[in-house]
């Protein structure tokens, strides 16, 4: 027996790629679509023009209906603004939903405080702790969730590209200084506004969050939580993302800055380390730098598909550890997690329906 889930913010870029996700899904039957706010009704095909077909023909796209959603679904995928979110979530758990999937940041950070320095006009009801929907991280912790708060893409980037990081350290004997998050978006992490339009991002490395990104705080609340600190007995990070001349994609750069003895001038074998520790992982790729058409990680590798590509790099001059990641930040980095996530609450097949190779060239 199939199980009915829903899309409530179907009208977005999020919306659109869960429904392209769901669409052939052999164990999520869609029984739900709306958008995120009022509107006529109209078919999804007129909003997404590569959708016209599919399981959700005869389900109107009008606005969204907490009740009929919660009478017709065991799950429930809010792809909507962080307060739309902050309000639906409590309200469709009390209905009787099995299990709200969000991917906006409305429940990603669990403490109060943090929350509401980052996200000031979020107020949020508590209404069950939410997990961190990142597998790879919170994988025990999936099953039985009843609120799962998907990942940001840069975040996940980041913090795939870190988490090998603890283990490095602790056997090597290094200390961690401080941590750089060097990022670069494609205009579709910037939603369906105006921002995103191709006038205005084509040509562009637009440093539109020199400092202060808040995905930041995403990514030290989760990576503290695996053990990792620097020097100072916190987690020193900061973050600078600009917007580039990508459709679908993110990369992330991150520099690790290490205390080592000056007279241990030897190499650290990084790449070796994160093989052997995603060795396992389905989604997350260990790539080799210059094996192939282009270096990679590279966004254009992953379009389409749930991977998230990782390289690691040791500069010995500098004393830093170069850790690079890239994903279509719409299927690893939004819908695709949502789903893998999903896939773990219910004890299925992380990769069922997000086995698509990536499309290359795209």
């Amino acid at each position: 027996m199939t199980t009915g889930v829903g899309v409530i913010g179907a009208t977005g870029l999020q919306g659109g790629e869960l429904l392209r996700l769901l669409r052939d899904h052999p164990e999520f039957a869609l029984r739900h679509v709306s958008r995120s706010a009022d509107g006529p009704a109209v078919p999804i095909g007129d909003v997404h023009p590569h959708l016209g077909d599919g399981p959700w023909d005869g389900l109107p796209l009008g606005p969204a209906d907490v009740r009929a959603a919660a009478r017709d679904c065991a799950v429930v995928f809010l792809a909507t603004p962080p307060e739309v979110s902050a309000a639906l979530a409590p309200a469709l758990l009390a209905e009787g939903v099995a299990v709200v999937v969000d991917l906006s940041p409305a429940f990603r950070l669990s403490r109060p405080a943090a929350h509401r320095r980052w996200y000031p006009r979020v107020p949020r009801a508590e209404p069950v702790p939410a997990v961190y929907g990142l597998p790879e991280l919170h994988r025990a912790a999936l099953p039985g969730a009843r609120l799962i708060a998907v990942p940001g893409c840069l975040a996940t980037a980041a913090i795939l590209a870190l988490l090998p990081l603890h283990g490095l350290l602790a056997r090597l004997g290094l200390r961690l200084a401080s941590i750089t998050v060097d990022g670069k978006a494609g205009s579709t992490g910037a939603g369906a506004s105006g921002g995103s339009a191709h006038a205005l991002r084509a040509g562009t490395v637009a440093p539109y969050a020199p400092s202060g990104h808040r995905h930041a705080a995403e990514i030290t609340e989760a990576l503290t939580g695996q053990g990792l600190t620097t020097t100072d007995g916190g987690l020193r990070l900061g973050m600078s993302v600009f917007g580039v001349d990508l459709v679908r994609g993110v990369s992330v750069a991150v520099h690790a800055s290490v205390d080592r003895p000056r007279a241990s001038r030897r190499g650290i074998a990084v790449a070796e380390h994160y093989a052997e520790f995603y060795r396992a992982e389905r989604f997350v790729r260990v790539r080799e730098w210059r094996r192939g058409p282009v270096p990679l990680p590279d966004p254009k590798a992953t379009t389409g598909s749930n991977h998230c590509d990782v390289a690691a790099f040791h500069d010995l001059e500098a004393d830093r550890l170069v850790l690079v990641a890239a994903l279509d930040n719409l299927v690893k980095g939004g819908a695709g997690q949502a789903l893998q996530a999903c896939n773990a609450r219910f004890g299925l097949p992380e990769d069922l329906g997000l086995t698509a190779a990536p499309l290359y060239p795209a």
